[in-house]
């Protein structure tokens, strides 16, 4: 019976080539499609889990109120660790702190790393890294130790085993190798190597560590027994707030307070509400947008299954009559078109593992991913991918199966016709879901593209274009006091425009200070963000002045005393004339007394779009290190480069200079944004194209089962446009509804996605009309192929056909 119905099931499939190929490679787009976003998916979610421990590992972070304004930061105070080892419920605690990047010299090498920390000899005991070589409860446990991920060993010695016991050079200590551990990867803590904390921790009192609850710079975790100790350590934590910290805040008369909570280590990689985290947070809107794709492109392709198979049934059923006359029983029937439709989705999902194996290389390039086709091989995953060809199978069988079922033999043995209960109106609400569906998709990419061309087009208050920015390392005190004689010489080169230095840049997490301002007749704290930066600076970067004057080397206070505010931060503190108002932000006074806003300067954007321009205070520092920036005519680039790199190895032979321009640096904030819309584009077209495979198909058989009547059509007078209007209209027809149906839809899912954005386009009627004008385009000229087909038939032989 089963090789019969396998018998069966082969001939239909090559007796229909067209409508099987059509089915088969729909389906095996849709699978595969699926499984790439699969991978994307569960390599999202699956941050933190290569930690044995991680349910039990939770992060504290700080949240920090000045006169009703909170700040959220990851990072956390010294003092927090010594506080939570006190606590009951509590096995470990670990605090690190992030380097700046580093010079590295060994074997007169040298290499640049910025993923380091700053680590105790507990970070080894509450993340359990492999080791490959050395001992984790050691290898921290003094200063002047350093240990290696296995990948920087590599590149650093080209292997691991000569790498322990080889000292590294800094710019300021050597470092002896003590470890060798294997990258986790999926974390969010990136570090490729692990200074030793006590190589720069000093020996305080209590007292004195009492007077750091201010100074947020480390990163704190804690292993608990269990994962349901949670509540009870976020208790302790309140009352360590209500208890100690606050008042101790009050006494030193800061109208603060502050809190800290427990966070769980997998909810930190969506978390996107702490600033100065240690790696960008992913977007798990992003995560539930590719799922909704992956369903979209799986529905489409059975879809397509369904629609062609109901559209043919008419074929069949003089077959279904025949086979209930010789005694075939219903169930038979059923198992024997489920049995074909599941026989024609292990083929296509055959074919999908196939292609898979043929684009799993670019789809990583895509994504900045390191996906291995190795894991649909997996035992888990095979019983996953039976599973989904059984479903696949049933529910784009179903309808053909259990409706031919049921026909009776003498319904369907005395006439051509099908019996009542025909399936055209199925088949047409498959169709309007079908292209609602890529309506979605299309509206989707239009927008995405919108918004991105916004991004990168937007008025930044500030010129991000020709602006070389070269690293300054920080350790290199004398390097940092010849930056003056250094922009002298670069200004020599005429086309080298202006030059100047900073601390920090543009898209860069800046550093938030706490800033005593004048209002009224008190001074209250406020915090906000800080930038240092040199005389030069705001008339390099193009910025604006709204009020008040620049830095000047006229004006010796300037250093000490002066301070410049952006007009948000005018706005927030209000002040309708900011200048020569009272501030103290840390070292900003002189002789005792506060500075002072000596200019305002318009709003630009230090960060992304995402977010709206914040409160930012400007303060000089003309030797500050950080970054050098140069202003370079865009002619003869290549050669102004050079040009700098000569004048750079003049001054600092042991540092290699790193450069790159800040245009690029900036845009870099949207590359998520950027691959969500490449990714997003491609996908649209594969559902588009699966969309348009089943429309070709149903205007296949339309055509076919219209020869006799387009026939008779020509031989009475109509012409060729004539019989392609009559074969395309009831197609557009559905394409109208369909576009009806799904702008409603669209124009919901868009405008949340767009509510991440501070400054975002508008959802204008040209964008549905737009992806309307493709849709109907696209269908019609699918169509289209086919009825002009059918339009040039000869009516002789259309009217001959049976």
């Amino acid at each position: 019976m089963l090789q019969n119905y396998i018998k069966i099931a082969l001939r239909n499939l090559y007796r229909n080539k067209v409508y099987s190929a059509i089915n088969i490679v729909g389906l095996a787009i849709g699978v595969a499609s699926c499984m790439l976003i699969f991978l994307y998916v569960q390599d999202e979610l699956s941050y933190e889990s290569n930690f044995s421990k991680a349910d039990r590992i939770v992060r504290v972070v700080g949240e920090v109120s000045f006169e009703g304004q909170q700040d959220n930061f990851a990072v956390t105070p010294p003092p927090l660790e010594p506080a939570l080892r006190k606590f009951s419920g509590v096995e470990t605690v670990t605090q690190f702190s992030p380097t700046s990047k580093q010079t590295i010299w060994y074997d007169n090498q040298s290499f640049t790393e910025d993923e380091l920390l700053f680590a105790d000899s507990a970070f080894f005991t509450v993340f359990n890294y492999e080791f490959i070589a050395g001992d984790p409860a050691t290898a921290l446990d003094g200063p002047q130790k350093i240990v290696l991920t296995e990948e920087l060993a590599h590149k650093l010695f080209g292997g691991t085993e000569d790498a322990m016991g080889k000292v590294l050079q800094f710019s300021r200590n050597p470092y002896t190798v003590t470890g060798i551990y294997k990258d986790k990867g999926h974390t969010h803590i990136r570090a490729n190597g692990l200074l030793s904390r006590a190589t720069i921790d000093s020996k305080l009192t209590e007292e004195e560590l009492k007077n750091l609850w201010f100074n947020l710079n480390r990163y704190t975790y804690a292993l608990l027994p269990n994962q349901n100790k949670l509540p009870e350590l976020q208790q302790q934590l309140d009352e360590l707030s209500s208890n100690f910290i606050n008042p101790w805040i009050k006494e030193n008369r800061l109208n603060a307070k502050m809190k800290f909570i427990a966070q769980p280590l997998k909810d930190i990689h969506f978390d996107q509400r702490y600033v100065h985290g240690l790696s960008p947070s992913g977007n798990m809107s992003y995560v539930y947008i590719f799922g909704a794709v992956a369903i979209f492109l799986l529905l489409i392709a059975s879809i397509n299954y369904m629609n062609l198979a109901t559209a043919r049934s008419a074929k069949r059923a003089k077959e279904v009559g025949l086979r209930k006359v010789v005694g075939a029983g219903r169930s038979q029937l059923v198992s024997q078109f489920l049995g074909e439709s599941i026989l024609l989705t292990l083929i296509a999902v055959v074919l999908a593992l196939g292609l898979v194996q043929v684009f799993i290389p670019s789809f990583n390039s895509l994504t900045d991913k390191n996906f291995s086709s190795n894991f649909f091989f997996q035992g888990e995953f095979l019983l996953l991918l039976l599973a989904l060809i059984l479903l696949i199978g049933i529910v784009a069988g179903s309808y053909p199966a259990f409706f031919l079922s049921r026909f009776k033999p003498a319904d369907v043995l005395k006439s051509d016709k099908m019996p009542k209960g025909s399936s055209a109106t199925l088949r047409k609400a498959l169709v309007v879901v079908q292209f609602g569906i890529s309506l979605i998709m299309i509206i989707g990419t239009i927008v995405v593209f919108a918004q991105m061309r916004f991004l990168k087009n937007s008025d930044l208050g500030f010129q991000k274009e020709q602006v070389l920015v070269i690293d300054v390392p920080s350790g290199d005190s004398t390097l940092v006091s010849r930056l003056p004689v250094i922009k002298q010489q670069l200004l020599q080169n005429p086309n080298v425009l202006q030059v100047s230095n900073s601390y920090s840049i543009p898209s860069e997490s800046l550093n938030r200070t706490l800033m005593l301002v004048e209002q009224g007749d008190k001074m209250v704290e406020k915090t906000i963000d800080l930038m240092a930066i040199d005389y030069d600076f705001i008339p390099l970067m193009g910025i604006e002045m709204k009020a008040g004057r620049n830095f000047s080397k006229e004006h010796k206070t300037d250093q000490q005393a002066g301070v410049i505010i952006n007009e948000a931060a005018a706005k927030w503190l209000g002040w309708e004339d900011p200048i020569g108002k009272k501030v103290n932000t840390g070292d900003t006074t002189i002789a005792g007394n506060q500075a002072r806003i000596i200019g305002v300067v318009k709003d630009f954007h230090v960060q992304s779009l995402h977010s709206e321009v914040q409160p930012l205070a400007l303060q000089l520092a003309p030797e500050s290190p950080g970054y050098l920036l140069a202003r370079i005519a865009p002619e003869n680039q290549a050669a102004t480069i050079q040009f700098v790199e000569q004048q750079w190895r003049q001054f600092d032979q042991r540092h290699p200079m790193e450069y790159f321009f800040m245009d690029e640096f900036f845009d870099r904030q949207y590359k998520s944004e950027e691959k969500m819309l490449t990714i997003f584009g491609y996908f649209a077209a594969l559902t588009i194209f699966i969309a348009c495979l089943g429309l070709f198909g149903l205007a296949s058989f339309t055509a076919e089962q219209r020869t006799k009547e387009i026939g008779i059509r020509k031989v009475l007078g109509s012409s060729t446009g004539g019989i392609v209007l009559l074969l395309s209209k009831d197609f557009a027809l559905l394409v109208l509804v369909a576009i009806a149906l799904a702008s409603p839809v669209a124009w919901f899912g868009m405008n949340t996605w767009l509510q991440d954005f501070a400054y975002r386009v508008n959802l204008s009627w040209w964008i549905f009309v737009l992806a309307g004008f493709v849709a109907m385009s696209i269908a019609l000229i699918t169509v289209s192929v086919q009825a002009v087909k059918a339009a040039f038939l000869d009516p002789v032989n259309a009217l001959r056909t049976q």
